[in-house]
């Protein structure tokens, strides 16, 4: 599910979504107490949807749906379209979504797929992370459209005998050098960050990490290499060039996406066990600063956050909260006094965001949709009532 969002960033707006949110948070304490208007999850009378778990979600925007467990998107070379990774129980696929007409336009299945997308810098192709089959997939692109190109081979598939789990390696997050010379790929299971040459189409250089990666970022000019150690609480920076390590930069627990700012002084982590966003100051290479994005002062870890989209001026970053189905928005002109200005009641389970190219909308992935749904090819809820 997609839902998109016209930008407020003005106080006046940001109060009227925070107080939205309030509402949405305390009707759900009720729900947690048992006072439940239905019996049944599902569309409300009033409009709101009862999710399973006693929470209620009532997303702004429009919603188009979008298909099973979406987790990324990558807009295209000119911003009208999103490409967009399905990684859930069906066959994944590249959902193309068209936001001028908001509406999907095309589908390109794959064999597996998981996070990881990339443009190359002339925008003629597109490459996706392979996850278990240890490949990278090369799609051209031309009028809207994606064509596989074939498949870049990073090791055997993995594969489990007698038990035993060979050749781990599990593509997740890329990213590509702004000269589109090579790309990088992490490897989530096999604890390591590999570079690619597009031109030999081949793996030249493997580093070994010491806990599990979630994404990689390259900077502007090309010369450094960030690394969000998913397992081991840290961001480690690296020469793009060689792969040889520059610093292990200690920041909160599950680090996964990853911003750099404008001016390329700062990077932003989402970490997803701590309620925030900590701010990474590039020049001393140490974390200065933490942006809370929980619903309240001291509140318990469970918000989430694992996405970030930043404004075309710079000045705004857009967190998705994944367990408390909102985005933060947050003024961050300010180095190290950033504020949060508000929030925007999205759809369950938001894993993806991004600003449109002119800033004036943005655009949400729902991982699990508006609510839950009968299992295609499994037992079917409400068969038997006790």
């Amino acid at each position: 599910m997609i839902n998109g969002e016209t930008k407020a960033v003005r106080r006046s707006a940001a109060v009227l979504l925070t107080f939205g949110v309030c509402v949405i948070g305390m009707v759900a304490s009720v729900a947690q107490r048992g006072a439940l208007p239905s019996p049944w999850p599902g569309r409300q009378a009033s409009g709101a949807t009862l999710l399973p778990n006693g929470w209620r979600i009532e997303p702004a925007g429009h919603h188009i749906q979008i298909g099973d467990l979406p987790l990324n998107m990558a807009p295209s070379p000119d911003g009208r379209f999103l490409i967009i990774t399905n990684n859930g129980f069906t066959r994944p696929t590249l959902t193309v979504f068209d936001t001028k007409n908001e509406q999907v336009v095309g589908r390109v299945p794959v064999d597996n797929a998981w996070l990881g997308l990339a443009w190359a810098p002339d925008g003629s192709r597109l490459y996706s992370a392979g996850a278990a089959e240890n490949t990278i997939y090369e799609f051209t692109w031309a009028k809207g459209g994606l064509k596989e190109a074939g498949r870049i081979t990073i090791a055997p598939p993995e594969r489990r005998t007698g038990g035993e789990f060979l050749n781990p390696g599990f593509i997740g997050g890329l990213a590509m050098a702004p000269d589109g010379s090579r790309l990088y790929a992490v490897h989530v299971f096999g604890q390591a960050v590999s570079a690619i040459d597009l031109q030999a189409r081949r793996e030249i250089k493997k580093v070994s990490l010491a806990a599990e990666p979630y994404t990689a970022v390259v900077s502007a000019d090309g010369k450094t290499l960030f690394v969000s150690l998913w397992g081991g609480s840290k961001v480690l920076m690296f020469a793009a060039d060689t792969l040889e390590p520059l610093a292990e930069i200690a920041v909160g627990g599950h680090p996964n996406a990853m911003l750099l700012s404008k001016d390329g002084t700062r990077l932003f982590v989402a970490c997803a066990n701590t309620n925030a966003v900590w701010v990474v100051d590039l020049a001393s290479r140490t974390a200065k600063e933490q942006i809370s994005v929980a619903l309240y002062p001291n509140a318990p870890v469970g918000t989430t956050p694992n996405s970030l989209a930043l404004s075309p001026d710079g000045a705004t970053m857009l967190v998705a909260n994944a367990d408390n189905n909102t985005v933060a928005i947050v003024d961050i002109k300010k180095a190290g006094a950033s504020e949060v200005e508000g929030w925007v009641p999205v759809g369950w389970y938001p894993t993806s965001v991004m600003f449109s190219r002119d800033g004036s909308r943005f655009f949400v992935l729902n991982g699990k949709g508006l609510t839950s749904e009968p299992n295609p090819r499994g037992p079917q809820p409400g068969g038997m009532r006790l």
